[in-house]
């Protein structure tokens, strides 16, 4: 499981804002860890979602491993392990296309079949480059 973590220096401040986090976890039953750094002059604090009540703990000291979104009334830091999600417009003929590479390979994963996607149209287009310069040199 990927986990997320936010090291924050270790003064009044952000003791505060630690507790603050930490009781937010608490009343969403959420796990987190908080540790300190050898020295005492760090505060780390790590889970599988780290949610901060507002963005006094995303200062220039802070250290984040992991993306930041803000949500309704506070902030979320989530592992940045995780893929993205986009979102593509696709003519008829490339549904078609798409279609037809999900139906050859139901066993690859989302990964293997939009590499294919792009493979076969990589190669569509070198034909069509081709086949475009073969024409104007017959022209010439």
């Amino acid at each position: 499981m990927s986990v997320v973590v936010l090291i924050l220096p270790n003064t009044a401040k952000y003791q505060m804002v630690c507790r603050e986090i930490r009781d937010l976890h608490k009343k969403r039953n959420q796990p987190l860890t908080i540790q300190f750094s050898e020295g005492l002059t760090h505060i780390q604090l790590e889970a599988p979602c780290l949610y901060i009540p507002d963005k006094r703990a995303l200062g220039k000291e802070a250290k984040i491993q992991g993306t930041v979104k803000k949500m309704d009334g506070h902030y979320e830091i989530h592992p940045r392990e995780k893929g993205k999600t986009i979102n593509l417009f696709l003519d008829s003929e490339l549904v078609t296309e798409l279609e037809q590479i999900r139906s050859h390979v139901k066993k690859k994963t989302q990964h293997d079949v939009i590499l294919d996607m792009f493979i076969r149209g990589l190669r569509a287009y070198q034909a069509e480059q081709e086949e475009a310069e073969a024409t104007t040199t017959k022209r010439t």
